[in-house]
Parts: structure tokens; sequence; C-alpha cells
């Protein structure tokens, strides 16, 4: 193998629903190019060529996402690494996948052990410490997961086209078209139960730091922010292009939550997050704080992968004993 503006306002809903749905506004779609599905495949990844000339065997998953997708592809059984998952949670894919072996859960798995554990590809995300030309000179091809490219929007349609690029790859593409038609229903049931008929709540998602000393927010190219307006939430910094930032305390207050979404990762629990969040004074003015309407649930519910459609239930279900 070789390796080859700032937002004006959130929108309503209803359109974020269908962005949800249709892939409008999403990233332009990485390419797998070959004739009939046969090698050698050309894969684009984040703007990269990406070349194989057999399906890969196994694979070295890095980040929270990477393994997800592919056990939602059908070829969780090539996945034989997993590492750098700050916030290990692969939800209803966790049976599938809980053969792999789990290094380094909050640190990247060197150069050096990847190459030991001899991948066939390694599945990854922009950003991290081993990059594509690392691995280049021991013939391992690197993707990265498209929701966690550089121009990613957050789009569900990008978690789909990755699943089926994976069953293209590892000739599963029947049972990812299979997946992928099963979770569009999922999302579509749930938007279909917050149809626009009211003002959209405002909302904010969160997270904080295990010392509880950093509180960072998600803005407009996050996929916490689909979520949120297919819930008919109004993500109080959809005005932010930026996937992930550190809060500002002042603009929180000032534009005060009505419910906040507070994502849990590592060994932070509901009741340890929320009671964090609590010990932060400065914002006890706030009505999701007040009026006790602060929803924890695990950082892998809106990561880019698809437990994020899980989440979207999950987070559902929730909102809704919140009335």
């Amino acid at each position: 193998m070789t390796v080859s503006n700032t937002l004006a306002r959130v929108l309503p809903a209803a359109v974020v629903a269908v962005l949800a749905l249709t892939g409008c506004g999403a990233t332009a779609p990485e390419n797998a190019q070959s004739a009939d599905g046969a090698f050698p495949l050309t894969i684009s990844s984040c703007g990269r060529d990406v070349r194989f000339d057999r399906t890969p065997a196994r694979v070295v998953t890095v980040g929270s996402v990477a393994a997800p997708l592919i056990a939602a592809a059908g070829a969780a059984d090539r996945v034989v690494t997993r590492t750098f998952e700050t916030a290990p949670f692969p939800g209803e894919y966790a049976a599938a996948l809980g053969h792999a072996e789990m290094i380094t859960p909050t640190a990247d798995l060197a150069r050096e052990q990847i190459i030991a554990r001899n991948p066939d590809v390694v599945v990854s995300f922009e950003g991290a410490a081993v990059k594509p030309e690392d691995l280049a000179s021991a013939g391992i091809p690197l993707l990265v997961t498209r929701g966690y490219c550089k121009n990613a929007a957050g789009a569900y349609d990008d978690i789909f086209a990755d699943i089926e690029l994976y069953g293209k790859l590892f000739g599963t593409a029947k049972q990812a078209g299979d997946t992928v038609a099963d979770l569009r229903r999922r999302v579509a049931a749930v938007a279909d139960q917050h149809r626009p008929g009211s003002p959209a709540r405002p909302a904010a998602a969160l997270i904080l730091s295990r010392d509880g000393s950093t509180l960072s927010a998600y803005g407009a190219t996050s996929t916490v922010h689909t979520q949120m307006g297919t819930l008919g939430l109004e993500n109080i910094f959809g005005d932010v292009a930026k996937r992930n930032f550190e809060a500002n305390t002042e603009t929180l207050i000032a534009r005060n939550p009505d419910v906040i979404i507070l994502l849990t990762q590592g060994d932070q629990t509901p009741d340890s997050v929320r009671r964090a969040l609590r010990d932060r004074l400065e914002l006890a003015s706030l009505d999701a704080i007040r009026h006790d309407r602060v929803i924890a649930v695990p950082f892998g519910y809106t990561g880019p992968g698809p437990v994020a459609v899980e989440g979207l239930e999950v987070l559902s279900a929730k909102l809704g004993a919140l009335r």
C-alpha cells in the first residue's frame, strides 16, 4: 500500500434537522475512486489521496470515533488496537469491539508502537501526534475520519458517508448500507418528535476539564450543534464557527441558556460534573442551573460518529423528562 465566517445566528430547528439528514452545508464528501469497488482503490481523506491495493485486514484506530465507525460498517473484526480514546464510549458498538486491544487511553501511540502492530491502515483524526508522513516510510496508510477534518460541519451525513466509505474499503458495503439506512431512520424519528411549534429553547453544550478549572463550549461546526437543532434547541454559541473553544463566562451568563448539555469525559460521572458546574458560583444565576435543567451525558454521545445517533435518542428522552 502507498499513501499517495462566523455564522450570524443558529439555524432554526427545522432547518438544522433537514441539514442533518441531507448533508446540506456539510463538507465536500471524500471519494473512493475505482470503477466497481475493486482494487486498487484511492480514497481522498481530508484532501489527501490514499491508495489501497487490497482490502485491509488489520486496523489501528486513534480517537474515540474511528472504531465505532468501522464497527458500524460491519468490519469491527478488523480492529486490532484502539488508542487515544480520551472518552472511551463506543455505545451500542461496545460488544463488537470488545476483542480489540486498548492501549494508552489518554495518549497517542508512538510511531514505533503502531508499526509494531503491523496494521494495514490507521484510522485517526486530524491533529493527532502520529501523522501520515510518520507512517509512510513503513508503507502504512492513514485515514482521517471526516468529522474531524478541519473543515467539517458536524453534519450526520458526514458520519453516514464515512460508514459507507469504510464498507467499500473493507468489503462490507451491504452491511454498511443497511446500517446507514437504519441510522437515517432513527434520526428522522427523533426529528419528527421535535417539529417546530414554539420558539427554540436557548441551550449550551459544555465540557469541564477534569480538574474543573476550564470550561469549554461547542459551536456551529460540532455534531452536538446539529443535535441541538434537531431537538428544538438553539445553540447560544451557534454564531461561533468552531467545533470547540474555551467558553467566555460573561457571554455564557449574558446569553443565559435554558438547558445545558454537559459532557463527561474520562472518569467523570454525571453527578461529579454537575457538582463541578455548580461549584462555579459565578454561573449560579443561569436559568439552566437555577431550575436544574442540566443534562449530563458521555462525550461519546456527541462525537462525529455513529454513537451520535444513539446519543440523539438519549438526549431526546432526557430533554423530554425536563418538561
